[in-house]
């Protein structure tokens, strides 16, 4: 699957209409897309996520949930996707044709009157695929379409194949067909990803986290078609069984099957009522931040500026102590060995004595019972006083230390005090330092943001700040309330899914040996036998994947990264849905990929992304933003040789020319460029594409640097 043209019209900073051809050379994959800060490269990926998931964007990236959230929910949101000079234009011309509308009678001219009304109203995202499989369906291209207008905050999206609206679409829905035969939500997030960013899938520490990376892991491996395969097998078998039991089987069933569905419906409820608390969490949250906004100016000689950088700052520092908390909360469970350390010492010299002490027992133990066998055995002969000397000089001679037992440590023990005493020794005191110097740091720079801002609200008394108090007050109490409604609502999902799960167990029970039909036997046993070979395939598939994929990491680590053999062995664990992977030394020592530089951590996301499109066999284009950040210059060649021409088969970079990407850099990948384009802006908000010969990139980037600086 290839994306043959992009058409942007009044997205963001592309006023007007936008069109950018890439490349579908196979021989020349690559695609450069190249601009400064500010001029539309975060905006030219963010379209291509919001054509394909729209207000399912979160599901793609966390930051499109926070930028949701901040604008106070997806309408809002997508209203800021609109080009400001677009929404200029529309409020300029908008109030004439609606004056115009009221006096014209013919129909005809009426519509084309709402036609403009809407055009200006509206902006949109195409997208042109070619080379693209859709089982049980030839076609040559696929187009989708998405429109938004911020008139009546309606959205539209239109799925064109070979130019024609397809009943499959019209039959499964626009967006479960961009999901289901175009790429999955799950695994968009390994196709459109900042370079910079991607760090994120090192940093992988809670449960959710790892159910969000093992759902995305499933899908690009391609487990996940077959588990669902396996499904509808025991659903059918379900039903040959249920129309075969007896009557007082047959009620058992269709009392949990009843108990199933009302669980799931129950559970439909819960989702679409959290859903919608969260939205109008995401409002209320927003409205209050509005209103400490109105506070705060009203108190204040803060600039809006200066208030958004104030508040950013603040919640930035609240996150920076709540993570410091943790860390500190860590050690603190070891403070009072910490504190004892020279009675561990103690303890660790006991060990030590414990433990040669039970090594001397053990080899007297011994020896003393061969000396009793030898004995035993030599009683007849004539020499036996002597011999029986000699071995009690060498045998018997059992010098001891006079070791009390106080502890007597298993082995498991021992390991662990062990680790405690190392942590203790090595690192914990400079560690525990540092933490405590960060912590004094935030909170006094917490302390100064917060009192700048509760300083302008302290200051104003009059009726109209008392009046926008009480409504920050009464919003603050409708969070916390909602907070608690969303929290309750969780637990009861949570608590259904539990029900689900063991109902189901219970029906599976109840049918397994109910006898079917004579006339249903072979769909049965067809069914059974299918079931069984997909858990063992499965199961192979899992151990193929793992394996494969654990080989596929190494050889991508060690390829980029100019440390040799820096990762010995990879590990992908796999415990029921959950996958997890874990890297060792040469030493087989567990690498924490929280020690690894930011640039280490980037090359092990970049590995990981790579090994998991090679596993895939998803052909679909990967975008890269911010391709060499945080990379050094050997590090760099090895990405720009390596990685980026053959991690698919059309690759969309995203460089800042001579920061990101220098000529020498760049010469290592010309040979794969295909097209080139420089981002230019000759307006603030107004920026469009220019496609130049790859060969005079740099060329034609100078002469406009040049222009620019003139």
């Amino acid at each position: 699957m290839l994306i043959e043209k992009i058409t942007l019209r009044n997205f963001r900073v592309y006023y007007g209409v936008n069109e950018l051809h890439l490349s579908i050379n196979p021989e020349q994959n690559v695609s450069i897309i190249s601009g400064q800060n500010g001029f539309g490269k975060t905006s030219f990926l963010t379209a291509l996520v919001w054509c394909l998931y729209g207000k399912y964007m979160p599901d793609v990236d966390e930051r499109y949930r926070k930028e949701i959230n901040e604008s106070g929910g997806y309408k809002k949101h997508a209203t800021k996707l609109m080009s400001r000079p677009a929404l200029d234009e529309a409020e300029r011309e908008y109030p004439a044709l609606l004056g115009k509308l009221e006096k014209v009678e013919n129909v005809l001219e009426k519509d084309k009157i709402r036609n403009r009304i809407n055009e200006l109203h509206s902006f949109s995202v195409s997208l042109t695929f070619t080379n693209i499989f859709i089982p049980h369906l030839s076609c040559n291209s696929v187009q989708i379409t998405r429109t938004y207008n911020t008139l009546n905050s309606q959205e539209t999206i239109e799925v064109l194949i070979d130019g024609k609206v397809n009943e499959l679409t019209k039959t499964i829905g626009q967006e479960i067909f961009i999901n289901d035969f175009v790429l999955p939500k799950e695994i968009a997030k390994f196709f459109f990803f900042d370079a910079e960013k991607i760090t994120s899938l090192a940093d992988v520490k809670n449960i959710e986290e790892k159910q969000y990376f093992s759902k995305a892991y499933n899908e690009v491996l391609g487990i996940k078609k077959y588990t669902d395969l396996k499904q509808n097998l025991e659903n059918l078998q379900l039903r040959l069984r249920k129309k075969s039991a007896k009557k007082g089987d047959l009620k058992r069933i269709e009392d949990l099957q009843a108990k199933l569905e009302e669980s799931k419906k129950k559970q439909e409820i819960y989702a679409h009522d959290i859903e919608r608390k969260e939205q109008e969490l995401i409002v209320k949250r927003q409205d209050a931040i509005e209103k400490q906004e109105q506070l705060i100016r009203s108190g204040s000689k803060l600039s809006n500026q200066e208030l958004a950088n104030s508040i950013i700052q603040r919640e930035k520092i609240k996150e920076e102590i709540q993570r410091n908390k943790a860390r500190f909360n860590g050690l603190v469970e070891l403070a009072p060995f910490a504190m004892l350390s020279a009675q561990m010492g103690k303890v660790k010299n006991q060990l030590v004595k414990e433990e040669k002490q039970q090594n001397i027992n053990l080899v007297n133990s011994l020896l003393k019972e061969k000396y009793e066998q030898l004995t035993e055995a030599l009683k007849e002969d004539k020499n036996y006083t002597a011999i029986d000397h000699l071995l009690k000089t060498h045998l018997l001679n059992d010098v001891q230390e006079d070791v009390k037992m106080l502890l007597d440590f298993t082995p498991s023990q021992k390991s662990q005090f062990a680790e405690v005493f190392d942590n203790i020794n090595n690192n914990y005191n400079k560690l525990f330092k540092s933490i405590l110097t960060e912590s004094r740091k935030l909170q006094s720079t917490y302390n100064i943001v917060q009192k700048n801002i509760l300083d302008a609200e302290l200051k104003a008394d009059d009726a109209v700040i008392k009046l926008v108090r009480e409504s920050y007050e009464d919003l603050n109490q409708e969070i916390i309330s909602l907070e608690k409604n969303i929290g309750h609502l969780y637990a009861a999902h949570t608590s259904l899914e539990n029900e689900i799960a063991s109902v189901s167990r219970q029906l599976s029970e109840q049918t397994k040996f109910i006898k079917v039909e004579e006339a249903d036997q072979e769909k049965e046993e067809t069914s059974s036998r299918l079931i069984q070979q997909l858990e063992q395939f499965i199961r192979q598939l899992k151990q193929r994947k793992k394996t494969s994929l654990e080989k596929n990491i190494q050889k991508e680590l060690n390829s980029l990264m100019h440390k040799h053999d820096f990762v010995e062995r990879v590990e992908v664990l796999i415990s029921g849905d959950l996958i997890d992977i874990e890297l060792y030394d040469q030493s087989n020592g567990l690498i924490n990929k929280d020690t690894l530089s930011k640039g280490e951590q980037q090359l092990y996301a970049t590995a990981l992304l790579k090994a998991l499109i090679t596993e895939s066999n998803i052909q679909f284009p990967v975008f890269i933003d911010s391709p060499l950040q945080k990379l050094d210059k050997k590090h760099a060649s090895n990405i720009i040789r390596d990685f980026y021409p053959a991690v698919s088969s059309q690759v969309v970079l995203f460089p800042l020319l001579e920061k990101e990407l220098n000529e020498d850099e760049y010469q290592l990948l010309k040979p794969k460029v295909g097209k080139a384009c420089l981002i230019i802006q000759k307006h603030n908000s107004k920026s469009s594409f220019t496609e130049v010969q790859p060969i005079e990139l740099f060329y034609q980037f100078n002469q406009l640097q040049k222009v620019n600086a003139n």
